[in-house]
Protein backbone atom coordinates (compact mmCIF):
# COMPACT_ATOMS: atom_id res chain seq x y z
CA UNK A 1 0.00 0.00 0.00
CA UNK A 2 1.54 3.91 -1.00
CA UNK A 3 0.67 6.23 1.11
CA UNK A 4 0.69 9.67 0.57
CA UNK A 5 1.16 12.33 3.36
CA UNK A 6 -1.21 15.07 3.36
CA UNK A 7 -0.75 19.03 3.81
CA UNK A 8 -0.81 19.43 7.33
CA UNK A 9 1.49 16.79 8.73
CA UNK A 10 3.56 17.08 4.89
CA UNK A 11 4.60 21.57 6.37
CA UNK A 12 5.22 19.74 9.57
CA UNK A 13 7.85 17.40 8.46
CA UNK A 14 9.35 19.92 6.22
CA UNK A 15 9.28 22.32 8.48
CA UNK A 16 11.60 20.00 11.16
CA UNK A 17 13.52 18.73 8.04
CA UNK A 18 14.28 22.28 6.74
CA UNK A 19 12.81 21.20 3.25
CA UNK A 20 16.06 19.98 1.82
CA UNK A 21 16.12 18.25 -1.35
CA UNK A 22 12.12 18.33 -0.74
CA UNK A 23 9.15 19.62 -2.19
CA UNK A 24 6.47 21.37 -0.21
CA UNK A 25 3.54 23.53 -0.98
CA UNK A 26 3.80 27.19 1.18
CA UNK A 27 1.45 29.66 2.07
CA UNK A 28 1.53 32.52 -0.35
CA UNK A 29 4.78 34.84 -0.24
CA UNK A 30 4.27 38.17 0.42
CA UNK A 31 6.91 40.13 1.88
CA UNK A 32 8.98 43.26 1.52
CA UNK A 33 12.13 42.90 -0.83
CA UNK A 34 13.39 46.52 0.53
CA UNK A 35 14.21 48.60 3.56
CA UNK A 36 14.60 51.94 3.78
CA UNK A 37 17.26 52.62 6.94
CA UNK A 38 15.73 54.30 9.94
CA UNK A 39 17.44 56.39 12.49
CA UNK A 40 19.04 54.04 15.39
CA UNK A 41 19.11 50.80 12.47
CA UNK A 42 22.43 49.12 12.43
CA UNK A 43 23.26 46.46 9.62
CA UNK A 44 23.02 43.77 12.44
CA UNK A 45 19.71 45.01 13.39
CA UNK A 46 18.15 44.99 10.11
CA UNK A 47 19.55 41.82 9.46
CA UNK A 48 18.67 40.12 12.42
CA UNK A 49 14.72 41.63 12.02
CA UNK A 50 14.44 40.44 8.48
CA UNK A 51 16.10 36.40 9.44
CA UNK A 52 19.39 37.32 7.39
CA UNK A 53 22.88 37.40 8.18
CA UNK A 54 24.48 40.73 7.93
CA UNK A 55 27.12 39.64 5.58
CA UNK A 56 24.88 38.29 3.22
CA UNK A 57 22.85 41.76 3.32
CA UNK A 58 26.29 43.79 3.29
CA UNK A 59 26.68 41.58 -0.23
CA UNK A 60 23.71 41.88 -1.27
CA UNK A 61 24.05 45.81 -1.61
CA UNK A 62 27.81 46.03 -2.55
CA UNK A 63 28.23 47.41 1.32
CA UNK A 64 32.11 47.30 2.82
CA UNK A 65 33.21 47.27 6.40
CA UNK A 66 32.17 49.07 8.57
CA UNK A 67 29.14 49.06 7.23
CA UNK A 68 27.87 52.88 7.69
CA UNK A 69 23.97 53.18 6.66
CA UNK A 70 22.55 56.89 5.76
CA UNK A 71 19.43 57.22 7.52
CA UNK A 72 16.90 56.55 4.11
CA UNK A 73 19.18 54.29 2.41
CA UNK A 74 17.48 52.08 0.65
CA UNK A 75 18.66 48.53 1.44
CA UNK A 76 17.13 45.07 -0.92
CA UNK A 77 16.68 41.83 0.68
CA UNK A 78 17.03 39.80 -2.61
CA UNK A 79 19.16 39.03 -5.70
CA UNK A 80 17.80 39.27 -9.26
CA UNK A 81 15.12 36.66 -9.76
CA UNK A 82 15.39 33.58 -11.13
CA UNK A 83 15.09 33.02 -15.23
CA UNK A 84 12.23 30.55 -16.79
CA UNK A 85 13.31 28.44 -19.12
CA UNK A 86 10.54 26.36 -20.19
CA UNK A 87 7.91 25.89 -21.33
CA UNK A 88 8.59 29.27 -23.48
CA UNK A 89 5.98 32.30 -23.24
CA UNK A 90 2.77 31.27 -24.38
CA UNK A 91 3.08 28.36 -24.80
CA UNK A 92 -0.17 26.05 -25.50
CA UNK A 93 -0.90 22.34 -23.84
CA UNK A 94 -3.89 20.45 -23.57
CA UNK A 95 -2.55 17.78 -21.04
CA UNK A 96 -1.82 19.10 -17.24
CA UNK A 97 1.46 16.56 -17.38
CA UNK A 98 3.78 19.85 -17.49
CA UNK A 99 7.06 20.49 -16.69
CA UNK A 100 8.30 24.02 -15.52
CA UNK A 101 11.97 24.74 -15.39
CA UNK A 102 14.11 27.59 -14.47
CA UNK A 103 17.49 28.51 -12.94
CA UNK A 104 18.96 31.42 -10.88
CA UNK A 105 22.57 32.53 -11.14
CA UNK A 106 23.95 31.50 -7.50
CA UNK A 107 23.35 28.38 -5.60
CA UNK A 108 20.41 28.13 -2.94
CA UNK A 109 22.32 28.54 0.40
CA UNK A 110 21.20 26.05 3.53
CA UNK A 111 18.03 28.53 4.25
CA UNK A 112 16.83 28.49 1.05
CA UNK A 113 14.34 27.41 -1.52
CA UNK A 114 12.63 28.31 -4.73
CA UNK A 115 9.36 29.35 -4.65
CA UNK A 116 7.16 28.90 -7.64
CA UNK A 117 3.61 30.28 -7.96
CA UNK A 118 0.80 29.08 -10.31
CA UNK A 119 -2.54 30.14 -10.80
CA UNK A 120 -5.26 30.42 -13.62
CA UNK A 121 -6.63 33.40 -14.85
CA UNK A 122 -8.81 34.91 -12.76
CA UNK A 123 -8.26 32.03 -9.55
CA UNK A 124 -6.16 32.91 -6.48
CA UNK A 125 -2.62 31.07 -6.37
CA UNK A 126 -1.06 27.95 -5.06
CA UNK A 127 2.28 27.76 -4.27
CA UNK A 128 5.33 25.00 -4.21
CA UNK A 129 8.57 25.32 -2.73
CA UNK A 130 11.89 23.18 -3.93
CA UNK A 131 15.13 23.19 -3.64
CA UNK A 132 15.03 21.40 -7.04
CA UNK A 133 14.95 23.92 -10.74
CA UNK A 134 11.89 22.19 -12.11
CA UNK A 135 8.58 20.93 -10.97
CA UNK A 136 6.21 18.75 -12.40
CA UNK A 137 3.02 20.99 -12.53
CA UNK A 138 0.24 18.52 -13.17
CA UNK A 139 -1.37 18.62 -9.44
CA UNK A 140 -1.47 22.13 -9.66
CA UNK A 141 -2.91 22.85 -12.47
CA UNK A 142 -5.54 19.78 -11.99
CA UNK A 143 -6.75 21.49 -8.76
CA UNK A 144 -7.85 24.24 -10.82
CA UNK A 145 -10.51 22.25 -12.79
CA UNK A 146 -9.79 24.34 -15.97
CA UNK A 147 -9.69 22.69 -18.67
CA UNK A 148 -9.46 25.75 -21.50
CA UNK A 149 -7.99 28.60 -20.61
CA UNK A 150 -4.58 30.93 -19.20
CA UNK A 151 -2.60 30.01 -16.77
CA UNK A 152 0.49 31.91 -15.02
CA UNK A 153 3.51 30.93 -13.15
CA UNK A 154 6.79 32.70 -11.62
CA UNK A 155 9.43 31.74 -9.30
CA UNK A 156 11.52 33.40 -6.57
CA UNK A 157 13.79 32.46 -3.63
CA UNK A 158 12.79 32.63 -0.12
CA UNK A 159 15.18 32.64 2.82
CA UNK A 160 13.10 30.09 5.74
CA UNK A 161 13.27 30.48 9.05
CA UNK A 162 15.20 28.08 11.88
CA UNK A 163 11.63 26.70 11.83
CA UNK A 164 11.72 25.91 7.73
CA UNK A 165 8.74 28.66 7.26
CA UNK A 166 9.18 31.78 5.57
CA UNK A 167 10.84 34.37 7.04
CA UNK A 168 11.79 36.61 3.53
CA UNK A 169 12.35 36.62 0.28
CA UNK A 170 15.94 35.48 -1.10
CA UNK A 171 15.56 37.04 -4.68
CA UNK A 172 12.85 38.98 -6.46
CA UNK A 173 9.97 37.31 -8.57
CA UNK A 174 10.41 36.52 -12.09
CA UNK A 175 8.71 37.92 -15.13
CA UNK A 176 4.96 36.15 -14.87
CA UNK A 177 4.78 33.74 -17.91
CA UNK A 178 1.54 33.16 -19.18
CA UNK A 179 0.42 29.75 -21.13
CA UNK A 180 -2.72 28.47 -22.70
CA UNK A 181 -4.55 26.09 -22.05
CA UNK A 182 -6.64 24.59 -24.94
CA UNK A 183 -9.74 22.86 -24.91
CA UNK A 184 -9.70 18.83 -24.05
CA UNK A 185 -10.95 17.04 -27.60
CA UNK A 186 -14.13 15.49 -27.17
CA UNK A 187 -15.06 11.62 -27.98
CA UNK A 188 -16.56 11.00 -30.68
CA UNK A 189 -20.41 10.88 -31.12
CA UNK A 190 -22.17 7.57 -32.34
CA UNK A 191 -23.73 8.67 -35.91
CA UNK A 192 -27.54 9.41 -35.60
CA UNK A 193 -28.09 5.54 -37.05
CA UNK A 194 -25.93 4.18 -34.52
CA UNK A 195 -27.59 5.69 -31.30
CA UNK A 196 -30.01 3.83 -29.22
CA UNK A 197 -33.55 5.00 -29.76
CA UNK A 198 -33.50 7.30 -26.36
CA UNK A 199 -30.25 8.92 -27.55
CA UNK A 200 -32.17 9.38 -30.53
CA UNK A 201 -34.61 11.38 -29.31
CA UNK A 202 -32.50 13.81 -27.71
CA UNK A 203 -30.56 14.35 -30.79
CA UNK A 204 -33.68 15.44 -32.32
CA UNK A 205 -34.01 18.10 -29.69
CA UNK A 206 -30.72 19.93 -31.28
CA UNK A 207 -29.50 20.75 -26.99
CA UNK A 208 -26.43 22.44 -25.78
CA UNK A 209 -24.27 20.14 -24.02
CA UNK A 210 -24.92 21.46 -20.97
CA UNK A 211 -28.77 21.16 -21.44
CA UNK A 212 -28.00 17.64 -22.64
CA UNK A 213 -26.38 16.39 -19.86
CA UNK A 214 -29.47 17.49 -17.79
CA UNK A 215 -31.99 16.13 -19.56
CA UNK A 216 -30.34 12.78 -19.55
CA UNK A 217 -30.18 13.05 -15.71
CA UNK A 218 -33.76 14.14 -15.49
CA UNK A 219 -34.80 11.22 -18.03
CA UNK A 220 -33.30 8.92 -15.61
CA UNK A 221 -34.97 10.20 -13.24
CA UNK A 222 -38.25 10.05 -14.43
CA UNK A 223 -37.88 6.75 -15.88
CA UNK A 224 -36.38 4.72 -13.63
CA UNK A 225 -36.74 3.92 -9.82
CA UNK A 226 -34.56 3.50 -6.66
CA UNK A 227 -34.39 -0.38 -5.65
CA UNK A 228 -32.64 -3.10 -5.62
CA UNK A 229 -32.15 -3.88 -8.90
CA UNK A 230 -31.63 -7.26 -10.81
CA UNK A 231 -29.22 -7.93 -13.39
CA UNK A 232 -28.37 -5.60 -16.59
CA UNK A 233 -26.06 -5.76 -19.15
CA UNK A 234 -22.64 -4.18 -17.83
CA UNK A 235 -23.51 -1.11 -19.74
CA UNK A 236 -27.29 -0.91 -18.50
CA UNK A 237 -28.02 -0.54 -22.56
CA UNK A 238 -31.15 -2.90 -21.40
CA UNK A 239 -32.45 -0.75 -18.67
CA UNK A 240 -32.12 2.57 -21.09
CA UNK A 241 -33.94 1.00 -23.48
CA UNK A 242 -36.39 0.21 -20.90
CA UNK A 243 -36.37 3.90 -19.43
CA UNK A 244 -37.09 5.28 -23.15
CA UNK A 245 -40.13 2.40 -23.54
CA UNK A 246 -41.78 3.43 -20.07
CA UNK A 247 -41.15 7.81 -21.57
CA UNK A 248 -42.92 6.63 -25.00
CA UNK A 249 -45.88 4.99 -23.05
CA UNK A 250 -45.40 1.75 -24.30
CA UNK A 251 -44.44 -0.21 -21.16
CA UNK A 252 -45.55 0.89 -17.28
CA UNK A 253 -42.75 -0.74 -16.21
CA UNK A 254 -39.93 1.02 -15.27
CA UNK A 255 -36.00 -0.59 -14.15
CA UNK A 256 -35.05 -0.79 -10.60
CA UNK A 257 -31.71 1.12 -10.34
CA UNK A 258 -29.25 1.70 -7.04
CA UNK A 259 -27.16 4.57 -7.63
CA UNK A 260 -24.09 2.55 -9.58
CA UNK A 261 -27.02 1.35 -12.37
CA UNK A 262 -28.03 4.95 -12.56
CA UNK A 263 -24.69 6.55 -12.65
CA UNK A 264 -23.85 3.82 -15.21
CA UNK A 265 -26.77 4.27 -17.33
CA UNK A 266 -26.13 8.08 -17.51
CA UNK A 267 -22.85 7.46 -18.36
CA UNK A 268 -23.97 5.10 -21.27
CA UNK A 269 -26.03 7.57 -22.66
CA UNK A 270 -23.59 10.50 -22.17
CA UNK A 271 -21.09 8.67 -24.67
CA UNK A 272 -23.03 8.32 -27.30
CA UNK A 273 -22.83 12.06 -27.99
CA UNK A 274 -19.07 12.09 -26.91
CA UNK A 275 -19.72 13.43 -23.48
CA UNK A 276 -17.04 12.31 -21.22
CA UNK A 277 -17.88 11.25 -17.62
CA UNK A 278 -16.52 8.93 -14.81
CA UNK A 279 -18.26 7.39 -11.99
CA UNK A 280 -17.03 8.38 -8.50
CA UNK A 281 -17.18 5.82 -6.14
CA UNK A 282 -17.41 7.62 -2.52
CA UNK A 283 -16.53 5.97 0.71
CA UNK A 284 -17.52 6.99 4.39
CA UNK A 285 -16.12 6.02 7.79
CA UNK A 286 -19.28 5.09 9.98
CA UNK A 287 -18.84 2.92 13.12
CA UNK A 288 -19.11 -0.36 12.24
CA UNK A 289 -18.96 -0.49 8.24
CA UNK A 290 -18.04 1.06 5.39
CA UNK A 291 -21.00 3.40 3.73
CA UNK A 292 -20.55 3.74 0.23
CA UNK A 293 -22.36 5.63 -2.23
CA UNK A 294 -22.07 6.44 -6.35
CA UNK A 295 -22.03 9.20 -8.58
CA UNK A 296 -21.29 10.58 -12.04
CA UNK A 297 -18.80 13.18 -13.00
CA UNK A 298 -19.24 14.56 -15.95
CA UNK A 299 -17.05 16.81 -18.46
CA UNK A 300 -19.12 19.34 -19.66
CA UNK A 301 -17.91 20.54 -23.24
CA UNK A 302 -19.60 23.78 -22.91
CA UNK A 303 -17.88 24.81 -19.75
CA UNK A 304 -14.82 23.08 -19.88
CA UNK A 305 -15.19 21.85 -16.42
CA UNK A 306 -15.84 18.58 -14.70
CA UNK A 307 -19.49 18.93 -12.31
CA UNK A 308 -21.28 16.39 -10.23
CA UNK A 309 -24.73 14.81 -10.56
CA UNK A 310 -25.92 12.65 -7.97
CA UNK A 311 -28.12 10.34 -10.21
CA UNK A 312 -29.24 8.10 -6.94
CA UNK A 313 -30.76 11.17 -5.56
CA UNK A 314 -31.53 13.40 -8.44
CA UNK A 315 -29.87 16.59 -7.69
CA UNK A 316 -26.27 18.30 -8.78
CA UNK A 317 -23.96 19.93 -6.82
CA UNK A 318 -23.46 24.11 -6.99
CA UNK A 319 -21.31 26.24 -5.11
CA UNK A 320 -23.62 29.05 -4.14
CA UNK A 321 -20.84 31.67 -3.62
CA UNK A 322 -19.51 30.99 -6.81
CA UNK A 323 -23.30 30.31 -8.52
CA UNK A 324 -21.41 27.55 -10.50
CA UNK A 325 -21.59 23.54 -10.67
CA UNK A 326 -19.12 22.08 -8.31
CA UNK A 327 -16.81 19.15 -9.15
CA UNK A 328 -15.49 15.98 -6.79
CA UNK A 329 -12.44 16.54 -5.64
CA UNK A 330 -13.27 20.11 -3.69
CA UNK A 331 -16.62 18.19 -1.85
CA UNK A 332 -13.79 15.73 -0.89
CA UNK A 333 -10.64 18.09 0.73
CA UNK A 334 -12.65 21.44 1.01
CA UNK A 335 -14.98 22.91 3.07
CA UNK A 336 -19.05 22.69 2.96
CA UNK A 337 -19.83 25.88 3.81
CA UNK A 338 -21.43 27.09 0.36
CA UNK A 339 -22.38 23.66 -1.41
CA UNK A 340 -25.91 23.54 -2.36
CA UNK A 341 -28.03 20.87 -3.86
CA UNK A 342 -30.15 21.56 -6.97
CA UNK A 343 -33.00 19.03 -7.61
CA UNK A 344 -32.83 17.92 -11.58
CA UNK A 345 -37.15 17.96 -11.50
CA UNK A 346 -36.44 21.59 -10.55
CA UNK A 347 -37.00 23.99 -7.37
CA UNK A 348 -35.15 25.47 -4.60
CA UNK A 349 -31.06 24.63 -4.54
CA UNK A 350 -30.31 24.34 -0.81
CA UNK A 351 -28.27 23.16 2.06
CA UNK A 352 -30.64 20.26 3.07
CA UNK A 353 -31.07 18.46 -0.95
CA UNK A 354 -26.72 18.37 -0.97
CA UNK A 355 -26.95 17.32 3.02
CA UNK A 356 -27.37 13.85 3.09
CA UNK A 357 -24.53 12.84 0.08
CA UNK A 358 -22.05 15.52 1.44
CA UNK A 359 -21.45 13.06 4.27
CA UNK A 360 -20.11 10.25 1.66
CA UNK A 361 -16.85 12.58 0.86
CA UNK A 362 -14.73 11.22 3.05
CA UNK A 363 -12.85 8.91 0.57
CA UNK A 364 -13.45 8.16 -3.24
CA UNK A 365 -12.24 6.59 -6.19
CA UNK A 366 -12.67 7.28 -10.19
CA UNK A 367 -13.97 4.17 -12.09
CA UNK A 368 -12.95 0.64 -10.77
CA UNK A 369 -9.50 1.83 -10.06
CA UNK A 370 -7.43 1.14 -7.15
CA UNK A 371 -6.13 4.25 -6.62
CA UNK A 372 -8.22 6.31 -3.98
CA UNK A 373 -8.46 9.75 -2.75
CA UNK A 374 -9.03 10.04 1.01
CA UNK A 375 -9.86 12.74 3.35
CA UNK A 376 -7.51 12.13 6.56
CA UNK A 377 -9.56 14.61 8.86
CA UNK A 378 -12.71 12.83 7.49
CA UNK A 379 -11.73 9.03 6.94
CA UNK A 380 -8.99 7.71 9.15
CA UNK A 381 -7.49 5.07 6.99
CA UNK A 382 -6.57 2.48 9.76
CA UNK A 383 -10.00 1.90 10.94
CA UNK A 384 -11.27 -1.82 10.77
CA UNK A 385 -14.46 -2.73 9.79
CA UNK A 386 -16.80 -5.39 10.97
CA UNK A 387 -19.15 -4.94 8.08
CA UNK A 388 -16.54 -5.58 5.79
CA UNK A 389 -14.66 -8.73 7.17
CA UNK A 390 -12.89 -6.46 9.90
CA UNK A 391 -11.09 -4.82 6.91
CA UNK A 392 -9.59 -1.50 6.19
CA UNK A 393 -10.30 0.93 3.46
CA UNK A 394 -7.12 -0.13 1.33
CA UNK A 395 -7.69 -3.98 1.89
CA UNK A 396 -11.61 -3.89 1.19
CA UNK A 397 -10.84 -2.02 -2.25
CA UNK A 398 -8.33 -4.20 -3.02
CA UNK A 399 -10.65 -7.39 -2.39
CA UNK A 400 -8.02 -8.42 0.77
CA UNK A 401 -4.86 -7.57 -0.91
CA UNK A 402 -4.08 -3.23 0.47
CA UNK A 403 -0.87 -3.92 -1.74
CA UNK A 404 -3.11 -3.18 -5.01
CA UNK A 405 -4.11 0.25 -3.19
CA UNK A 406 -2.39 3.62 -3.88
CA UNK A 407 -4.20 5.93 -0.88
CA UNK A 408 -3.20 9.48 -1.43
CA UNK A 409 -4.48 11.48 1.25
CA UNK A 410 -3.30 15.05 -0.91
CA UNK A 411 -5.38 18.00 1.24
CA UNK A 412 -2.72 19.98 -0.08
CA UNK A 413 -4.45 20.92 -3.22
CA UNK A 414 -6.28 22.67 -1.36
CA UNK A 415 -9.26 23.33 -3.91
CA UNK A 416 -11.19 25.93 -4.09
CA UNK A 417 -14.51 26.06 -2.14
Amino acid sequence: MNVRIPASIFRAVIGLLGCLALACVGAAVHAQATYVVQPGDTLSSIAARHNISYITLAELNGLAKPYVLQVGQTLTFASPPPQLLAPEYGKDFVESDLELAWQWEGDLRQNQLFALRLWAEGRDALEVWTSQSSVNAQREIDSYSVDYGKFYWQVAVVNLDTAGGFASMGSAWSEARSLQRLRRLSLAALPYVEMSAAAQSFADQELSASELIDAVHLFIHENSQTNEQPAYAADYADAIDMMFAHAQGENSDMPQLLCDGRSTAMLTLLREFGIESRLVFLYADTPGYISQHTMLEVFNPDTQRWQVHDVGFDFYFVDGAREGRVNAAPLLFGKHDTVLGCPIAGGVCSRSVAGQSLSYFEALRYGHTFEVWANPDRFDISDRFAGQANMNLAEFIGDGDSTRVTLRLESWLEFPN
